[in-house]
């Protein structure tokens, strides 16, 4: 008898064990999944944040580049929101959209660099329809109103 008492507990206590392993594993599931739940929300919220940063115009501009010159006043005169970055101390930044378009390779480009959104603009040979397509763009995120008079 004494040896049947000693089976059914050691019995209990692997089932004990067991279940204890089994609860382990769950909790380690349930913190995994929240932390892949926390993740995902994180990086919706990244996305979003991102999505609205794109919005802003980026002007790339270098001291004495008359394009650069007619860009400034165009953006001024049609109350365009930009952020002017000076190409000397943005240079990297500058490149990281230019390999962006060009998928990584290395050319020239003439200034000034403009982006906007997903539209990156460099060696622009019509400065005017480019400034006018992205007045109309901001006009359509409804980041300018459409002046009237013009």
């Amino acid at each position: 008898m004494a040896i049947s008492s000693i089976v059914k507990r050691d019995y209990l206590i692997e089932s004990l064990i067991i279940l204890t392993e089994k609860i382990k594993m769950r909790a380690i599931t349930i913190i995994i999944l929240s932390f892949l739940s926390f993740a995902i929300f994180a990086q919706d919220a990244q996305k979003k944040e991102a999505s609205s940063i794109e919005k802003e115009l980026l002007f790339f501009s270098n001291d004495g580049c008359g394009k650069c010159s007619v860009s400034q006043s165009y953006f001024d005169k049609h109350q365009m929101p930009y952020q002017k970055l000076a190409i000397r101390e943005n240079r990297p930044l500058m490149y990281e959209f230019i390999h962006k378009k060009t998928g990584g390779k290395n050319i020239g480009i003439g200034y000034p660099v403009l982006v906007y959104g997903d539209s990156i603009y460099f060696s622009i040979k019509n400065l005017n329809a480019v400034l006018l397509e992205i007045e109309e763009m901001m006009i359509k995120d409804k980041l300018i109103v459409k002046n009237k008079k013009e």
